[in-house]
């Protein structure tokens, strides 16, 4: 199989209301961070999240009691709407150093998750634990310290990359970026063996205002 992999410099990025820096040294694009798996559907990448998904009880609910929707397949199909997931060319990559890498991923377009930040859609996992309530909460996470202590033997994020900046933005998998996040910051022993994938598509300049857009539209059925 051929590699193909990807390589983007950045210029670091300050954000003064978190005191917080993004450093391009630990940019996610850095050299081979992604090898080429393959092409995808939408349909396909759609198909994963699904699967990981669906049949838990508490999405069920939340889909379902808390959004308004019939099932978590038509919530989650409104959400991808709105950054036109099935009309992108989705490629599938492995990701070669995930403890380094998903750290650096943006935090995506969700009010539960913006509302933790000062600035939003622009701060990574790293720098949304370096605000002590969020390091603190999250210590105290069920789920996301159930992942870190049996983290899956083969999972996929979802990501869309940012073609203003090369960043990219993790669209599903906020839970399990914020075990691998909390786990690097504390030393903590966590199990990355398996093969861990990214389902990725661009994001064209001009087009991040779709995750603003995204964010402000929410997920509750209209």
């Amino acid at each position: 199989m051929v590699a193909r992999v990807l390589r983007e410099d950045l210029v670091g990025v300050q954000i003064p209301a978190a005191r917080l820096i993004y450093n391009s040294r630990n940019n996610f694009m850095d050299k081979n961070n992604l090898v080429f798996i393959k092409d995808a559907t939408w349909d396909e990448v759609f198909d994963g999240w699904q699967s990981r998904e669906a049949s838990e009880p508490g999405w069920i609910e939340c889909a379902t009691k808390i959004k308004g929707w019939p099932d978590w397949k038509t919530w989650r199909q409104y959400t991808a709407s709105g950054i036109k997931a099935d009309s992108r060319k989705w490629t599938i990559y492995k990701i070669i150093n995930p403890q380094e890498e998903i750290p650096q991923m943006l935090v995506g377009p969700y009010t539960g998750w913006q509302n933790r930040l000062p600035q939003k859609n622009v701060l990574t996992f790293a720098q949304m634990l370096d605000i002590p309530k969020n390091y603190k909460e999250m210590n105290q996470n069920d789920k996301v310290l159930g992942i870190a202590n049996n983290f899956p033997s083969s999972t996929q994020f979802i990501g869309l990359k940012r073609q203003d900046t090369g960043q990219i933005v993790c669209f599903e998998g906020h839970h399990r970026a914020v075990a691998v996040a909390l786990a690097g910051r504390d030393g903590r022993p966590i199990n990355l063996s398996g093969e861990i994938t990214l389902a990725l598509a661009d994001l064209e300049t001009g087009e991040e205002k779709l995750l603003d857009e995204t964010l402000v539209k929410g997920s509750q059925k209209p």
